[in-house]
């Protein structure tokens, strides 16, 4: 049995963590964990065995829900932790010893023993805590995001407004579950309006394919990379150059039931976007910005907009404020940089045993992203980097996110990453890393001239390496100290 949680817990509520992968089962663990009064702590099913020893310890797991491709670590975490806390083993042929096998444990009618109270707490009000999500850690140990019931009802109607989704979608999932967009956006939002869900766990641009075709789907929601990979195949199949359109009719007309492509989690270049027009004639395309905190959608740039306003992560959904705020805190004027702060319904209730984080989070009322950002005279946002990440030459701000859109327009680089580097004289100097899109030879003395007459001086990288691949994190953000 569990053990009581701590009276000094921040939700007073036993808290299961979810360590799959994107698989059927999910749905009913997470929504079995809520009815139940628990809190749900969905974990990244990417991560190492010391990375979930941290999580599992941190969100004081009293149960944890394993599968095939996360038990070696999770094994390890736990004999590591020392935790004899009941293990849900889904989709083994054979649950491993000491563990509970979720189809035996799950199905109707068997007299078996719960690993946990089926009525812990009373029912959850909106107020309380539904899920600890653990932010990525890209400048330190991950913190575990408390998100309300009320944080995820208020989403998925910003989601039905925002992306216009409908009962008669079909809708394939392939981001991950244990982050904010197919946890609270595609998923709840699915099953709130009745829709079709077809989840997955690929990435590879033909298995998608097939998929929509098989299930006809409607809405698809990827990163950036995703819709590069897809882009790319087209023109691979048509035998088109880079800059030619390519008939939406190609593959056999295997996507046609498409109606809304959806990107998030990276910026996309405007070359991406415009491809997918070409490829997607009579596609919608929203590009839309959210962070764990704020539930997930904070942001929709809407279709009319893709390829006018490419860079700018668009117009808030009803209900939520945005502000840029700069030096002391003062509200800025359209076109001034600062920090972009949100505030609404979304907003989350704070990290789990982090209250200094928390109240710096929260400072005024608003939600602090550590996004730096301007909002122009029509309220469309535009980022321009991490607030950490801004660089400062002899006195000059440049925000990496500028010099990386002006890398990524050279048609042979697929992505850039730019950071600071301490200098002497000039206090930071830029440099930058990049990527060349496959079969493309560019050397650093070419893309500097590509970039000398785009950019100022003081914004020009001094180095260019050119790499193979850009380091990230489990989550698959790039790992700018590492670089």
């Amino acid at each position: 049995m569990l053990k009581k949680p701590s009276v000094d817990a921040d939700t007073g509520r036993y808290h299961i963590a979810l360590l799959l992968p994107n698989c059927l089962e999910i749905l009913p663990a997470y929504f079995g964990i809520l009815r139940a009064g628990c809190v749900a702590v969905p974990v990244n099913a990417r991560l190492k065995a010391e990375e979930l020893q941290f999580i599992l310890g941190d969100c004081e797991a009293e149960a944890v829900f394993v599968h095939p491709a996360t038990w070696n670590a999770a094994r390890e975490a736990l004999k590591t932790l020392g935790s004899r806390m009941p293990v849900i083993a889904v989709g083994f042929e054979q649950a491993p010893e000491g563990t509970l096998a979720f189809d035996e444990w799950a199905r109707p009618g068997q007299d078996r023993t719960v690993p946990f109270p089926p009525a812990l707490t009373p029912k959850p009000l909106r107020d309380d805590v539904a899920a600890i999500i653990y932010t990525s850690g890209t400048t330190g140990r991950p913190k575990g995001a408390m998100l309300t019931h009320g944080n995820v009802l208020f989403n998925v109607e910003s989601t039905k407004a925002a992306h216009g989704l409908r009962p008669s979608d079909v809708h394939l999932l392939v981001v991950p579950l244990f982050h904010v967009t197919g946890l609270n956006t595609i998923m709840p939002t699915a099953l709130a309006q009745g829709a079709c869900l077809v989840v997955s766990s690929s990435i590879d641009p033909e298995e998608i394919e097939d998929t929509i075709a098989q299930f006809k789907c409607t809405t698809f929601f990827g990163v950036p990379t995703t819709f590069y990979l897809l882009t790319s195949l087209h023109r691979q199949d048509s035998g088109a150059s880079p800059a030619s359109p390519v008939s939406g009719a190609a593959r056999g007309g295997k996507l046609e039931s498409l109606r809304l492509i959806c990107y998030s989690g990276a910026p996309m270049s405007a070359l991406t976007i415009g491809r997918l027009r070409e490829i997607f004639p009579r596609v919608d395309l929203h590009n839309f910005y959210g962070l764990t905190e704020s539930t997930s959608v904070s942001t929709v740039l809407p279709d009319n907009q893709a390829l006018t306003r490419s860079e700018s992560i668009g117009l808030p959904p009803p209900g939520l404020e945005l502000c840029i705020l700069g030096e002391n805190n003062a509200t800025l004027a359209p076109g001034g940089v600062g920090e972009l702060c949100i505030r609404g319904p979304s907003i989350f209730k704070g990290y789990f045993k982090r209250p200094e984080a928390t109240l710096e989070a929260l400072a005024g009322g608003w939600f602090h992203t550590g996004d730096t950002a301007y909002i122009d005279s029509e309220g469309y946002v535009f980022l321009r980097g991490r607030k950490k990440e801004m660089i400062i030459v002899a006195g000059e701000n440049v925000y990496p996110i500028e010099v990386e859109n002006v890398l990524c327009a050279n048609p042979a680089v697929q992505e850039a990453a730019v950071f600071g580097r301490p200098d002497a004289a000039l206090g930071e100097v830029v440099h930058a890393a990049v990527v060349l899109r496959p079969g493309q030879n560019l050397t650093e003395r070419e893309l500097r001239a590509f970039a000398n007459p785009r950019l100022a001086a003081f914004k020009l990288p001094r180095t260019i390496r050119i790499l193979d691949k850009l380091p990230r994190n489990p989550s698959g953000k790039v790992l700018k100290r590492e670089l």
